[in-house]
């Protein structure tokens, strides 16, 4: 059965539009958190604000609803006042057609008034003018509260300290429906909130239209991002970028940065590995094909032993890769693995070690400690990497009946280790270039990958410290030295 090609790429331009589709969907979702997280911190703290500031509102309508009848409230106090002022009480009283009016107001909202003695007795008006439990006879001071009139609230206004025409002392009181406050309170509270209602949605209309706008940016990076091949580390521009999200591109370049280093030592291992391993592995192979091939045991003795050897060299080869790999790794944590370390305690420890082989080759292996105890902050384990790597060294370059030491010293400024051998020696020329990789001197016959030092150089790189060929009459004497004042904690005795 044969299918149209064309059936295909349309299936696949199918495939790949749902593709576009979920993605873009998908950056839509974590752009639109983003938004309704921005949104919620800034608008949730602002509805809270707009509803205290109703609150304070209702109150300020309120108060500037109240003062203009308490005001007028108080000049018809006054003014009844004065009235009965002019009369006496017990003939009766006859207010002015003037005061009537005044007291009449609206009809719908008259003002009730009363006059009572001392005693608190009712002497004229209306007697069911609510008045207070308790009330001072505070003189000419105009007191005010809110009451209930048959069902209805009102505002009472009274004050003491009147006489009639005879002498006799009274209490005025006034009062007044509430209902054209609370009007004209509806009325403020209205003409206030009606702009805030208007303003305050289209405020956050904009504002979410704004941060929407503001996040394009992010968008837009995203989108550069996601362009980029898997293996593209070079840093991000941040030329068209926002002030704000420049910090976040250069802590992804410092990240991509670190992701190079990483794939690149990655590569130099492999490709390290690759290159030292095809000699030993072939020599191997060879060794064991001629095995197969002898029928003399004392032939196929001989490149057995040729195999071991050849095993022995490329697991030593191996390991060194190993222990390269580890101290040029970016991301080795070191920092993280600081302990105290006692320089002359890793001496004798990694010394001990190498006795037999040293022995073996019938060289004088010694330590020299210092006088004083010297601890310095490190990663011991790779300290003692780096120390096995120059004994190492100086076994295998060094003739029988040879002399190696080991020595720790230091002063009030720094500390140092170093070893000294009775070697050939390296030429002044060839002295920085023996921390290459997989370099050797010409003429050397020893069985030696080319490593070691470079394993040493990257271990005191990772710890700050300084390498130095010292003088001496015969051999090499390579000293570390650790000056780093803060990492260093010596006990002079």
């Amino acid at each position: 059965m044969l299918i149209d090609p064309r059936i295909l790429e349309e299936t696949a331009d199918q495939a790949a539009g749902k593709v576009r589709w979920f993605s873009k969907q998908r950056r839509r979702k974590h752009n639109g958190a983003l938004l309704n997280k921005i949104i919620i911190w800034m608008f949730g703290p602002l509805f809270l604000l707009w509803t205290i500031g109703l609150v304070i509102t209702y109150f300020i309508a309120q108060n500037i609803a109240d003062a203009p009848y308490d005001r007028a409230l108080s000049d018809h106090l006054r003014m009844l006042r004065h009235e009965v002022e002019q009369q006496s009480i017990l003939s009766g009283l006859q207010l002015s057609p003037s005061a009537i009016t005044i007291l009449q107001g609206d009809p719908g909202h008259f003002i009730h008034w009363e006059i009572r003695d001392a005693n608190g007795n009712s002497l004229a008006g209306n007697r069911d003018i609510p008045l207070p439990d308790n009330w001072t006879y505070e003189r000419d001071q105009i007191r005010m509260r809110n009451e209930t009139l048959e069902g209805h609230s009102i505002r009472v206004a009274y004050i003491w300290g009147g006489r009639d025409a005879t002498g006799m002392p009274f209490l005025t009181v006034v009062a007044q429906s509430n209902e054209m406050r609370a009007t004209l309170q509806q009325e403020i509270l209205t003409g206030m909130l009606t702009p805030q209602l208007i303003v305050l949605p289209l405020a956050a209309l904009l504002a979410g239209l704004g941060l929407t706008q503001g996040l394009e940016p992010l968008s837009i990076l995203q989108e550069r991002i996601r362009a980029r091949r898997a293996n593209d580390t070079s840093p991000i521009s941040a030329e068209l970028a926002p002030a704000e999200i420049v910090p976040l591109i250069a802590a992804m370049n410092s990240l991509l940065a670190r992701l190079a280093a990483a794939n690149d030592a990655q590569r130099r291992f492999v490709a390290n590995a690759a290159h030292q391993l095809k000699t030993p592995l072939a020599g191997m192979r060879t060794q064991a094909e001629l095995a197969l091939r002898e029928n003399a045991p004392e032939k196929m003795d001989d490149s057995l032993k040729q195999l071991v050897r050849g095993s022995e060299r490329a697991t030593r080869l191996v390991n060194q890769l190993l222990a390269l790999a580890r101290a040029e790794s970016p991301d080795t944590p070191v920092q993280g693995n600081m302990m105290d370390v006692d320089l002359n305690d890793l001496a004798e420890t990694q010394t001990a070690q190498w006795v037999q082989s040293a022995l073996d080759k019938q060289i004088d292996l010694g330590v020299e400690r210092s006088p004083f105890d010297i601890h310095i902050d490190g990663n011991r384990l790779m300290l003692a990497e780096l120390l096995n790597n120059l004994i190492e060294n100086a076994i295998l370059y060094s003739p029988e009946h040879g002399r190696i030491t080991v020595r720790v010293g230091g002063d009030p400024l720094s500390a140092y280790l170093e070893v000294q051998d009775s070697g050939p020696g390296i030429p002044l020329a060839e002295q920085q270039r023996v921390f290459d990789r997989f370099y050797r001197m010409l003429g050397t016959d020893s069985d030696g990958s080319g490593l070691g030092l470079s394993i040493v150089k990257e271990i005191a790189d990772l710890h700050k410290a300084s390498l130095a060929f010292m003088p001496t009459n015969q051999g090499t004497c390579l000293r570390i030295v650790f000056s780093q004042i803060d990492g260093i904690k010596r006990q002079w005795a």
